[in-house]
């Protein structure tokens, strides 16, 4: 029984330590970048460009804006996408967990607009 019991304590520990590794780590800062030049895209303002947390978001929007032609469809998403990361920010901290829901409303939102704009 006290065998049993080690066993599913180590289990459990096991899968806390496994949830918490990431695939992907944005929150580290790409080699040979330093604070004063920002690792993101020239097409997000530094307010919110410049927190790793971020960038999950922005790569995801970049690579959805490079499929889009109409330019006013792209600032739409852009402002739409902008103003998601904003809201994410408090006290010049980003909220990684708010940034995660936002994508989800942002390629909600991108997908609707698309979809908006193929029916014109």
């Amino acid at each position: 029984m006290k065998t049993f019991l080690v066993i599913l304590l180590i289990s459990a520990l096991a899968l806390v330590q496994a949830s918490t590794i990431r695939d992907e780590d944005y929150s580290v800062w790409p080699a040979g970048t330093s604070m004063e030049t920002h690792p993101h895209s020239s097409n997000w303002p530094c307010d919110v460009g410049h927190f790793p947390q971020a960038y999950a978001l922005m790569h995801k929007v970049d690579m959805r804006l490079n499929q889009i032609d109409n330019e006013d469809l792209k600032n739409r998403i852009q402002n739409f996408a902008v103003d998601a990361l904003r809201r994410c920010t408090t006290n010049g901290q980003m909220d990684e967990h708010c940034v995660k829901i936002s994508i989800g409303y942002t390629m909600a939102y991108i997908h609707h607009q698309k979809r908006v704009a193929n029916r014109l």
